[in-house]
């Protein structure tokens, strides 16, 4: 069912109750690192990311470790915010995120601005598996506006189904698959697979009766006529439409159809003009002025984008939510994402879906707009941004090397026209380094753990990190390097495997106080090391018993980890118990 929210945590959209996420997609048009550090938390046990969590390492690397292959970030080219801290985990992201870099069009660059998840997730006890499909306004971000969204899904069968309503979500997963890397693709074929064997999402106990899948500015697929000509102006009567930003032209064609229906438009104050005004009969609101107010808290204002429109030859109410603004660039040039949903009759009608958003009270989130100044709203200045989108395009790709002093340098390659921009670019981990753009161009004396697919760009006032092609990274041993400088202690060691050994993260918060405080509270730290020690090889054989799978991973950890970390006595436990465990399965 589709709701309005600035409430309703990510976590809810990911994860089922009773299921284990398989592989998940995720779409979005801008993104930030705290989020994107978020999602492997949304796929397990962990559902926040707090402050307090960040200062966890254990739940941090954990989570990571989880997820890992798990799901692929599509976002647009110079769209993730820089972030106020640079944490080294970032980069063990890296290859979830995928940046789509899409061409100039005009006098700018079209958009990847599409909002949706397709996950595909497991019944760890029946076996069976579902996708879900959730299809909405809200960026992967940390914004606090108005959004969106609705959540379908279906079972997946032994059969092949092929239903053609799917076809089109098909056709906008293999437009994704050539934009990221093989893993990746095998992945997002296996999302192809199991949507195939999907007979039909399940709209029981929702007011709909049918739905369609809009994708638009992929090949086969225009959003101007397929969508917005060929359905939204169709015999059009009673329309309400919500979305931050507009044009006239596309609001005139909507206004015209059907002139004395009643239609209403919630936008933001500073998309309206006379024009717009004029052309909505039951009124044009925007969020209250306190709510959109930053010195009264946080701000909010609308960033939904919903359409209700009548058909009057049908009869039938429809909705019409994702992520298109009612503007050219949204139907006709960006690669965008509708979700069309056809009301059963009876279900609802234009005013009582109206009075869900406009009605007579103090709790109503909008107020009417009954003049508005003549003069047009200054349009932003975009010069600096269409120099990122420039110098984004115009690189090819970086190599690393090491020094003979076991340092490393990152080269970039790009057209040489790059450097006439007026940009600048280092590291996401090494603000230092930063330097004009330009083939060439060499970071030098960076150290393992400081390699990075990501780097921040700059350009007068703006800033984003960008994604680059690496040749030659050394990802293992980075992503080795990137653990030993987090888990850097014997007591950090200790709490790791205490975490992967617990029931559950109330538990290890416990055994972790009890266990800082042992290391802490004696000056004999061999002694006390090896007696814990012994008391996690009494959890790991009863780990062994209970999830035998976690037993694999501590050996993995304590590859990872330094030597000089991990307690003598531990690594021979656990040795001695790897050994029995070989033992006990020749038998």
């Amino acid at each position: 069912m589709a709701e309005l929210f600035n409430d309703v945590m990510y976590t809810d959209v990911l994860q089922s109750d009773g299921y284990v996420v398989d592989f998940a997609l995720l779409t979005t048009y801008s993104l930030d690192m705290p989020t994107l550090l978020s999602i492997p938390f949304m796929m397990g046990e962990l559902c926040e990311l707090t402050e307090d969590t960040l200062h966890k390492p254990h739940y941090l690397l954990d989570a990571i470790a989880k997820a890992a292959g798990k799901f692929a970030v599509f976002c647009n080219a110079g769209c993730i915010a820089v972030p106020q801290s640079a944490n080294k985990v970032f980069s063990l992201l890296e290859d979830s995120v995928n940046q789509i870099a899409l061409g100039q069009q005009g006098g700018g660059f079209v958009n990847f601005h599409p909002k949706v998840w397709v996950v595909k997730e497991t019944n760890p006890e029946t076996k069976e598996s579902q996708v879900k499909v959730s299809v909405m306004s809200r960026n992967l971000t940390g914004s606090s506006d108005l959004d969106a969204v609705c959540e379908l899904t279906g079972k997946v069968g032994k059969k092949v189904a092929d239903n053609p309503k799917h076809q089109p979500l098909i056709d906008f997963l293999e437009y994704l698959k050539a934009s990221t890397d093989s893993a990746t693709r095998r992945k997002i074929d296996g999302l192809i697979d199991a949507l195939r064997h999907v007979v039909a999402f399940d709209l029981d106990g929702t007011p709909f009766n049918d739905y369609e899948f809009l994708p638009m500015g992929i090949p086969g697929h225009n959003g101007i006529t397929d969508c917005f000509e060929a359905q939204m102006l169709d015999h059009t009567a009673e329309m309400v439409i919500i979305s931050p930003f507009v044009d006239a032209k596309i609001l005139q064609r909507l206004s015209r159809c059907a002139p004395s229906a009643k239609k209403t438009l919630i936008t933001r104050h500073s998309s309206v003009t006379p024009d717009i005004l004029s052309l909505f009969n039951d009124g044009v609101y925007t969020v209250k002025e306190q709510m959109t107010d930053s010195d009264e808290g946080t701000a909010v204002d609308i960033h939904e984008k919903v359409y209700f429109i009548r058909n009057y030859q049908t009869g039938y109410n429809n909705l019409y939510l994702g992520s298109t603004n009612a503007t050219r660039n949204g139907f006709g040039r960006n690669v965008e994402f509708l979700l069309h949903l056809q009301f059963a009759p009876h279900k609802t009608s234009y005013d009582r879906f109206r009075s869900e958003h406009i009605y007579e009270s103090k709790e109503c989130m909008f107020d009417q707009v009954t003049t508005v100044n003549d003069a047009p709203a200054e349009q932003p200045d975009n010069t600096d941004q269409l120099a990122i989108r420039r110098a984004i395009a115009s690189i090819y790709k970086a190599r690393i090397n090491q020094n003979e002093d076991g340092s490393y340098c990152i080269t970039l390659q790009c057209k040489k026209s790059a450097a006439a921009n007026g940009t600048e670019i280092f590291p996401l981990y090494s603000p230092g380094l930063k330097q004009p753009l330009a083939d060439g161009l060499t970071f030098s004396g960076l150290s393992i753990d400081a390699l990075t697919e990501f780097y921040v760009m700059t350009v007068g006032d703006e800033r984003c990190v960008i994604k680059i092609d690496t040749i030659g990274m050394p990802t293992d041993e980075r992503d080795r390097a990137i653990f030993r400088s987090i888990i850097n202690t014997t007591g950090k060691f200790i709490n790791y495997i205490a975490f992967m050994l617990s029931d559950s993260p109330e538990t290890y918060i416990l055994e972790a106080d009890q266990f800082q405080k042992a290391l802490l509270g004696t000056g004999d730290t061999d002694a006390t090391a090896q007696q814990l020690s012994i008391s996690l090889y009494e959890d790991m054989v009863r780990m062994a018993y209970t999830n035998p799978e976690r037993i694999a991973e501590i050996k993995r950890v304590i590859d990872k980890a330094d030597p000089a970390v991990v307690p003598d006595n531990f690594a021979k436990l656990y040795n001695s118990f790897e050994n029995a465990i070989k033992q006990i399965r020749r038998l």
